[in-house]
């Protein structure tokens, strides 16, 4: 099975602050992989330099076999990776429809799996809020659209920043079901969130960031049994 994304040895400035420190992980097809660190440890400048909203002084990014490290954030959206953003980037003048219909489109394949239908489907909730505006819609409501924009680019990877943060319990437990059937569909999916007890269970492999450095990848059968320690690694 040929790797899907493969980051090495990342090294990422802002200015003179030196945030990332050769960080390196991989994600096989269809796996779920879970970004976990305190806040300030360096997961989003991770998901940035994978995105290319930074770039890494050092290091390589590479996507389906080709190094994109260098490549602008547009020519690496065309490769079938799709973001869902961490305060969900609403467009303040598209309604519920047009943000679904203006990032529609068939993968590199051709293919089509994910359509405006089917993210309705998935979400009830927006097939009522259609003519609504974006920023109109709840924190939950906009969470759900900003993964079904995702959605029905249909990408090979789709990465979510802080998937649940600040959401309802009841919410939290239906966008974690979405997340799901998303991983069952065969899409990858890397996901940055706190829920250890969810990700333990949901994901495949899972990055564990402090200051900057992995000081943890593993299955989650190995998570499980180093569980006391990784959640040292959280604790504020």
């Amino acid at each position: 099975m040929s790797t899907l994304l493969d980051v090495k040895s990342l090294h990422t400035l802002y200015g003179s602050s030196h945030i990332l420190h050769g960080v390196s992980f991989s994600i096989q097809p269809g796996q779920a992989v879970s970004l976990m660190g305190r806040n300030g440890m360096g997961k989003t400048t991770t998901l940035k330099s994978i995105l290319g909203l930074v770039t890494p002084r050092s290091g390589t990014v590479t996507f389906q076999g080709e190094e994109i490290t260098q490549k602008e954030t547009w020519r690496r959206m065309q490769l079938d990776i799709a973001y869902v953003p961490e305060g969900r980037g609403m467009f303040h003048n598209l309604t519920v429809k047009e943000h679904l219909q203006i990032a529609a489109r068939a993968n590199r394949k051709g293919e089509k799996h994910w359509d405006y239908e089917r993210v309705l489907k998935t979400f009830p909730r927006l097939q009522e809020r259609l003519n609504n505006l974006g920023t109109q819609l709840s924190g939950g409501e906009q969470q759900m659209l900003a993964i079904g924009r995702a959605l029905v680019t249909n990408p090979e990877l789709l990465i979510l920043d802080e998937a649940t943060e600040g959401l309802a319990p009841l919410i939290r437990k239906e966008i974690w079901e979405v997340i799901r059937t998303i991983k069952d569909s065969g899409i990858s999916t890397l996901i940055v969130d706190k829920n250890i007890q969810v990700l333990k269970d949901l994901c495949d492999q899972h990055i564990v960031l402090v200051k900057g450095k992995v000081v943890f990848d593993g299955s989650s059968e190995r998570l499980i049994n180093e569980l006391e320690t990784v959640e040292s690694y959280l604790a504020v």
